[in-house]
């Protein structure tokens, strides 16, 4: 299996990142904001076995914490959370097909909407259950044609074929 460097990984974060916290909370579907770094943390960890979904889901999951949310670790514990159902799936699945990864966002999606609102509730506020069930149709979907972007992006570097050039195959003899 191909290597992802961090050299590219951390801009790749990165520019999910500035994207989140500018663009995607002024653009919204429906009214409901799609989470980007979760979508790069089901792929990753889906993709490449480096732990760049943990290390960098942390990471930025840290920053977003910082920027966007009144709590700490809320989001940082969610990207937890997803590293390591995806890492438990990941040895079930086969690289190549897009479908496990769009399962894990529609499994990861619930338990990152209903984290936050379980722990903003336990922290006394007064939203009702009500208002994650709402959003929960609108992200599944967004967040299963993000994860499916990004998978049939970066596959490319896991997955080798016969026809590319710069693959050097092994002879077994």
């Amino acid at each position: 299996m191909s290597r992802m460097k961090y050299y590219i990984a951390i801009p790749v974060f990165l520019l999910a990142f500035l994207i989140q916290t500018t663009v995607l909370y002024h653009v919204t579907i429906f009214g409901y904001t799609p989470n980007l770094l979760l979508c790069l943390v089901i792929v990753f960890s889906f993709l490449y076995e480096e732990h760049y979904g943990l290390i960098l889901g942390l990471a930025f999951g840290a920053m977003l914490d910082v920027s966007t949310s009144w709590y700490f670790g809320v989001q940082t514990i969610t990207f937890l959370l997803t590293y390591t159902f995806v890492t438990l799936l990941r040895r079930v699945f086969n690289h190549e097909t897009l479908l496990p990864d769009m399962l894990m966002a529609v499994i990861a999606t619930p338990l990152n909407v209903f984290f936050v609102w379980g722990v903003y509730r336990l922290a006394g506020s007064p939203m009702t259950v009500m208002i994650p069930l709402r959003s929960l149709p609108v992200l599944v979907i967004s967040q299963c044609i993000l994860t499916g972007v990004l998978h049939l992006i970066f596959v490319r570097s896991v997955i080798r074929y016969r026809r590319d050039r710069k693959v050097e195959w092994e002879v077994w003899t």
